[in-house]
């Protein structure tokens, strides 16, 4: 797999991975129409990390702040 597959499948996962269909079902279908050899499930596992780093690079502010409120309860329910 080229350098250039391997971007467009990873612009593929990012741009469908919010919407409300398969992203996987994307990749296969992009790699079958285009005869995309990749390594297999690993490499998609590997797409879903990084959809999933961009989450929380872009959300951390919120996330973080959703765990501080909810320290205290967890602190309740011990």
């Amino acid at each position: 797999m080229s350098l250039l597959q391997s971007v467009l499948l990873g612009l593929i996962q990012g741009l469908t991975e919010f919407l409300p269909v398969s992203s996987s079902g994307h990749l296969a279908i992009f790699k079958q129409f285009f005869q995309i050899e990749t390594g297999g499930m690993f490499f998609d596992i590997l797409l879903h990390i990084g959809t999933l780093i961009a989450v929380f690079i872009v959300y951390y502010k919120d996330i973080f702040r959703m765990i501080k409120e909810a320290l205290p309860l967890l602190v309740i329910l011990l």
